[in-house]
């Protein structure tokens, strides 16, 4: 999937900055989220890699996003799915989904953190490590939990590259290698 995501990336910053320029980024982030469901689906994708040209299989994903939600797809979305056809780039739809939503929160400054800890912590803490990110970064946070009992006690942070590892497994196990 690292090979999608290279692929994804200038299409993701072409289709933000074609739907700023154009003041529809809430649009396109609907139209693209529904590209990328019925990219996950196998029979579909293979569908369209099997069409007789780039032509029909666009024409086909254009002919199905228009049957759902009324204006889901404008000509910018169908231009997009032209381009992603003549390229062969389906399989890197949902890839390309989630990094405009990276482009959008960043321009947004939306910064998410994952808070992975042994149990579950109270909206309380929740709210404090939120405060704190949103101190420190400038920016809103969106904080995603994870339970992992073998942490023992504490938490790890992750925000971006960055981890904050407060768990007492870590202690532990710095503690044993200082002790050897």
């Amino acid at each position: 999937m690292a090979e999608n995501l290279t692929i994804a990336r200038p299409y993701a910053q072409a289709a933000y900055e074609c739907a700023k320029e154009n003041n529809c980024v809430s649009s396109w982030q609907t139209m693209l989220e529904a590209m990328a469901d019925a990219c996950r689906d196998e029979t579909f994708l293979s569908f369209l890699k099997n069409a007789a040209s780039p032509e029909s299989a666009a024409e086909t994903f254009c002919s199905l996003l228009s049957q759902g939600q009324d204006n889901l797809l404008n000509e910018y979305g169908e231009n997009f799915i032209s381009i992603l056809s003549e390229n062969g780039r389906f399989e890197a739809v949902p890839e390309i989904y989630a990094e405009f939503i990276r482009l959008k929160e960043a321009d947004e400054k939306v910064v998410e953190a994952t808070v992975t800890s042994a149990r579950a912590l109270s909206a309380a803490d929740l709210d404090a490590i939120k405060g704190r990110i949103e101190q420190k970064y400038g920016c809103t946070a969106k904080i995603r939990t994870v339970i992992d009992p073998s942490l023992i006690g504490g938490a790890v942070l992750k925000i971006g590259d960055e981890v904050i590892d407060a768990s007492v497994k870590t202690s532990l196990e710095n503690l044993s290698l200082t002790l050897k």
